[in-house]
């Protein structure tokens, strides 16, 4: 039988032991180890809060946590805050021609931002595939994207060597 040393000798293994990419329940992060606090709205299951008026200024400063750094790209760094963002059930539109444009000219980029596609607040719904959603809620009850205020992410970018320094905030 063969000692643990003899085996442990035999045996070739690596461990990776740099950042790591989680999809998780609670304060799960993309790209980075550090994680975005989300207003405790990361958190999975039926019990999960939505976005509240209150909460707004949380959600900014989480979203510019994930935007912390300099980025070679910036369609890509907008799509994965984006991706760890829609767990709060707040999503924004990727243009990536027009967020290309903005970074190279060092303007920003604008796009509402939406409550799972249908828009905030009193912003007209004019997306023809939410028609549907809008007959059947006709029923008298308020869809719970009017009662968050109506919301534009605004993107800055700034160019940092052969990347760009992102800032967002809410208007």
């Amino acid at each position: 039988m063969k000692s643990f040393k003899d085996i442990r000798s035999q045996v070739n293994e690596e461990y990776y032991t740099g950042p790591t990419s989680y999809i998780g329940g609670d304060k799960s992060n993309v790209g980075d180890i550090a994680g975005a606090d989300l207003g405790n709205l990361s958190s999975g299951g039926a019990k999960k809060p939505y976005a509240t008026p209150n909460n707004m200024a949380v959600l900014e400063k989480a979203l510019n946590q994930e935007l912390h750094g300099i980025h070679l790209d910036p369609v890509q760094a907008l799509s994965k805050a984006g991706t760890k963002f829609s767990s709060t059930g707040l999503v924004f539109d990727v243009n990536s021609a027009n967020i290309r444009n903005a970074a190279m000219r060092n303007e920003t980029y604008q796009t509402a931002l939406t409550f799972g596609g249908h828009p905030l607040g009193e912003a007209p719904d004019t997306n023809p595939a939410n028609d549907f959603a809008a007959r059947e809620i006709g029923s008298g009850m308020t869809p719970y994207e009017k009662t968050l205020p109506e919301t534009t992410v605004s993107f800055s970018f700034e160019a940092v060597g052969t990347g760009y320094k992102i800032s967002a905030s809410f208007v």
